[in-house]
């Protein structure tokens, strides 16, 4: 039976993981894009497509044949959505693109998404609504926490430990065994050589402290 598949959010993002799910639904998936769930109107002005915005997603009432993906990028805004979506009754769906490598023993949870070309080696445990950017790579005995975002093109060595919502930006790079603290942010281009603390933000290379991250989202 095919799903009626509905996308949370109409941003920027949002229009990438659309295309992919149109790729994933070329090579097989039992899906139908149905829309978008945004409280703004006109968010997809400029992007012309085949289906539009729904409704907020606040006034949306699941259907049984409906299945989501949450396309937010930032990891806090992201976890506060699928709270209220969860709460609601909303099923969440792994979007996996069809150019993705996943080896042996890998772990995945609950509306993952996974862009083109990403690779998961082997023995890789990814967590809850975790999103994987385009030409990333986890290497093997990652462990990648809920909510993470890591951008495209980085490079996580063996034995990385991301704890829960990290965001990564693109290009950042992790020696084998790192290991970055709950809603740290590490920046693009990173080199990331040591342990990362809990809420802080790194960038350079090597990736030292810059700054720190406000308090972790509370449930709402």
């Amino acid at each position: 039976m095919t799903s009626n598949l509905l996308i949370i959010s109409a941003g920027s993002y949002a229009r990438e993981v659309y295309s992919w799910a149109l790729d994933c639904i070329a090579a097989g998936a039992p899906w139908a894009v149905s829309g978008f769930l945004d409280d703004r109107p006109d968010a997809l002005a400029s992007f012309p497509c085949a289906v539009g915005i729904i409704s907020p997603l606040e006034e949306y009432e699941p259907q049984p044949n409906d299945l989501f993906v949450c396309a937010i990028g930032d990891p806090g805004t992201r976890k506060r959505y699928v709270e209220k979506a969860k709460r609601k009754g909303f099923r969440f769906a792994n979007l996996i693109h069809p150019s993705a490598v996943v080896g042996q023993n890998v772990r995945m949870g609950e509306g993952v998404i996974l862009a083109p070309f990403v690779v998961l080696t082997a023995d890789v445990e990814v967590g809850n609504f975790v999103n994987i950017g385009c030409m990333s790579g986890c290497s093997h005995h990652n462990k990648i926490g809920d909510w993470c975002q890591i951008s495209g093109n980085c490079g996580l060595t063996g034995r990385v430990v991301l704890e829960e919502g990290v965001f990564v930006g693109c290009g950042a790079t992790f020696v084998p065994g790192c290991q970055v603290g709950a809603w740290a942010y590490v920046g693009a281009g990173s080199v990331v050589l040591r342990r990362v603390k809990t809420r802080t933000k790194v960038f350079g290379n090597p990736a030292v402290q810059i700054g720190t991250v406000d308090e972790a989202p509370e449930s709402v």
